[in-house]
């Protein structure tokens, strides 16, 4: 069987649609969704780099997902939580995998609906709270704090802090009242707002916003969009975060965590090198990062290692690559003629998704989907087909490919010039495999 798959061709002109349709998608086509919403209900909280849209887990779930039972929704590149509050939504099991403490953390608040009388009470108690709290009493002990707050927003954020730490002893609402700040930290500090990198840009200088408000603005939307969650969810839903194990590994503690068969996968892996997740939340970091062992610098940049995708080379030898076949092989080397380092990096990404696929098949059922969202990145000028090579990983794997198309990415975050070493990616693809067991 020939592993490598034909690209999928943008040439032919999307279909504009206000919803992705259920049937009737061609192999190949691609889309303009229209109604490119993604900050309805929870979905609004936190900023977090490369969110895709709920219109996937919505058009998966009505795909695949029965109207009759609850399914097992499984995503093991959960991030900011958009597949497991659209199982919510619709009554299922969901369970999300991630290495990113970060994300893990909004995924839960996201999809955890505080009880009744706690969602009517928390926003005139923390108010209250806030308004007595005259000092913090803590702030980041990093040497360039100054270089990355202003003494208010220090003030503020170390006065907020200490509220939402007089709040541990629940941890559904101090987990909640900590995305509430975490969400507010990188707008009230000296960090231009826009970029996937955190930094402080000397030519265009940035007003800082007021912490507090911030944070009282953002207590006040994140209650009423919980309770819009409450109203609209089906009976029976649940979500569980999972702590203790990864994307690659998921399978060797599946049983141990009680976790059923799965009936369905929807997930969007990190890219090649395209977001630094640390680097982007340092900040945020900074200020809630204790909670994981990652306040600082240094114990941020030894976490990175953990991360599908980052830039870390791979420490098998190059020569490795060539036992590929298809595009992997294809890409490598001419990615390797021109930049050795590259394509070694690209090498550990591909054989780290290969093996996730393979921890992945072990606890789904037979004849259960796989839904993957990703797009192509480019490395020192070499276009990398990551979809198609993906594909042909899934396939070495048991995967079969039953349907892909490509949407066009609306919601930009990276807006900074990039100098022709990469730029921004312009479409997502969506592959539709399906294992046989």
């Amino acid at each position: 069987m020939d592993l490598a798959i034909a690209p999928i061709s943008l040439g032919d002109g999307p279909r504009v649609v206000d919803v992705l349709p259920i049937d009737g998608v061609l192999d190949g086509e691609t889309f303009v969704i229209r109604n490119y919403e993604s900050r309805y209900l929870t979905h609004i909280f936190h900023k977090y780099a490369g969110k895709f849209t709920p219109a996937i887990p919505r058009w998966a779930l009505s795909r695949y997902g029965s109207s009759s039972r609850q399914c097992v929704v499984l995503d093991p590149f959960v991030g900011s939580g958009t597949s497991m509050v659209e199982s919510l939504v619709d009554g299922h099991s969901a369970y999300g995998i991630d290495v990113d403490p970060l994300a893990r953390l909004i995924t839960r608040v996201k999809t955890n609906i505080l009880p009744d009388k706690t969602r009517s009470h928390l926003l005139k108690t923390v108010l209250e709270r806030l308004v007595g709290q005259t000092d913090g009493n803590w702030i980041p002990s990093i040497p360039t704090l100054a270089h990355w707050f202003s003494p208010k927003a220090i003030d503020e954020l170390s006065r907020i802090l200490a509220v939402v730490e007089s709040f541990r002893e629940d941890p559904g609402i101090y987990d909640f009242l900590t995305i509430c700040f975490s969400s507010v930290v990188r707008r009230a500090s000296n960090a231009d707002n826009q970029t996937m990198k955190t930094y402080v840009s000397h030519t265009h200088q940035k007003q800082p916003e007021e912490a507090i408000l911030l944070f009282e603005r953002n207590l006040h939307c994140y209650l009423d969009r919980l309770n819009k969650l409450a109203m609209v969810c089906k009976p029976g839903g649940a979500v569980r975060v999972i702590d203790e194990t990864d994307a690659c590994s998921l399978n060797a503690s599946w049983i141990q965590l009680n976790g059923e068969p799965v009936d369905l996968v929807v997930t969007s892996p990190p890219y090649i090198k395209s977001v630094d997740y640390i680097y982007n939340q340092m900040v945020e970091l900074f200020w809630i990062g204790q909670r994981w062992g990652l306040e600082t610098q240094p114990k941020q940049n030894a976490f990175k290692a953990r991360y599908i995708g980052n830039e870390r080379p791979s420490t098998e030898s190059l020569n490795i690559y060539r036992n590929q076949q298809g595009r992997t092989h294809q890409t490598l080397d001419q990615l390797a003629s021109k930049n050795a380092r590259l394509a070694s990096i690209a090498y550990r990404y591909f054989s780290k998704m290969q093996q996730h696929f393979r921890a992945t098949s072990e606890v789904m059922k037979p004849g259960a989907h796989y839904i993957l969202v990703v797009g192509e990145s480019t490395l020192d000028g070499v276009l990398v087909p990551t979809p198609e090579i993906l594909l042909e990983c899934a396939e070495s794997c048991g995967f079969q490919c039953t349907l892909r198309f490509a949407y066009e990415i609306r919601n930009k975050h990276m807006r900074f010039p990039r100098g022709g070493r990469g730029g921004q990616i312009s479409h997502d693809y969506l592959l539709d495999m399906i294992w046989h067991g």
